[in-house]
């Protein structure tokens, strides 16, 4: 009984350690959250057929954008350096800045009705996005 009652315990926490490295790379963080719904909300603007769909989804985008700069990107915990993490932080902020006023620009073009513009600054949040993801995503 006790070989079978170690086995299974053995058995048990040799599955439970595969599934621990899944939850630590899962960012279920409310930075995270800010970041998916920034995502989700460019991505359904392929689907939006009027100005005012385009409109909200942007909106909704930048409320992200602006409640994203209440946290700071979980590696930020790995840098012990004061000055290296203010630096950081301060970096992170001015990225979440640029990407806002692009949504703000984004905002305008679908207003005024100009695709040509609107398609130039996705292209300029997409490289925001591959910027900062480089930067502080593990």
């Amino acid at each position: 009984m006790k070989f079978t009652s170690s086995f299974k315990t053995l058995a048990f926490a040799s599955v439970m350690s595969l599934a621990l490295p899944v939850t630590v790379i899962a960012d279920d963080t409310p930075l995270a959250e800010e970041m998916d719904t920034i995502s989700s909300s460019l991505k359904r603007l392929r689907r939006a057929e009027t100005t005012q769909e385009k409109v909200e989804l942007v909106q909704g985008a930048q409320k992200a954008a602006l409640k994203s700069l209440e946290y700071l990107p979980v590696i930020f915990k790995d840098i012990k350096d004061e000055a290296e993490k203010a630096k950081s932080t301060a970096d992170y902020k001015m990225l979440v800045g640029k990407s806002y006023v692009k949504l703000c620009e984004l905002e305008m073009a679908f207003l005024a009705g100009d695709e040509a513009k609107s398609d130039e600054i996705m292209g300029h949040l997409k490289d925001l996005k591959k910027e900062g993801h480089e930067k502080y995503t593990e």
